[in-house]
């Protein structure tokens, strides 16, 4: 999920028409936090992007990231990641028939994961907390720390949530320590 960090308006003013989201009604740069559904362990986190970019978009052009995505496995995401390949998402509309609503309801429960760890991110650290008024160097640092920070905490302390099945400890391709030892 993509989460802003609010800056300072620059003086620059095609910089700030890059960072003014119309979304938040700030001037913003974003973040892309990404867990490990099962056990709640945050395995990545990107950025900061131009706060005007949607997230879909910063999906679809990371490459690099798109490419540790194995062709079975899938991710979750909010509305904002239609027509992501790799990515579930809700049914749009209100009319929808009882297996959608069940659908969007499963999707929204699982989802709730990666935002109690953005919440655990943004609201526990004043650095990020606080609108932004360094460089954006500085920041980039700052969020990348506190986002490591954030998946060593919750390493330590186990899995926030049950989890159930033959996963692997340890996955070699993104090191990420699972709740289960290896079969």
């Amino acid at each position: 999920d993509g989460f802003p960090h609010e800056v300072s308006a620059p003086k620059n003013r095609f910089l700030a028409r890059l960072l003014k989201s119309g979304k938040y009604k700030e001037y913003v740069v974003k973040g892309e936090y990404m867990i490990a559904l099962g056990p709640g362990f945050p395995i990545n986190y990107v950025g900061p992007h131009i706060g005007i970019r949607h997230d879909s978009r910063l999906w679809m052009t990371n490459h690099a990231r798109r490419a540790k995505i194995l062709k079975w496995e899938m991710g979750l995401g909010d509305k904002a990641y239609i027509g992501c390949p790799e990515i579930l998402t809700e049914f749009k509309g209100s009319n929808l028939c009882a297996q959608k609503c069940e659908w969007n309801l499963m999707i929204q429960h699982y989802r709730g994961r990666n935002e109690h760890l953005i919440a655990e991110l943004k609201q526990s650290r004043a650095s990020i907390n606080s609108k932004w008024r360094g460089s954006y160097g500085l920041l980039a640092a700052v969020a990348k720390i506190a986002a490591h920070t954030v998946g060593l905490q919750e390493r330590m302390k186990g899995p926030r949530y049950d989890v159930y099945g033959p996963w692997p400890v340890v996955d070699d391709r993104i090191h990420v320590f699972h709740a289960f030892p290896k079969m």
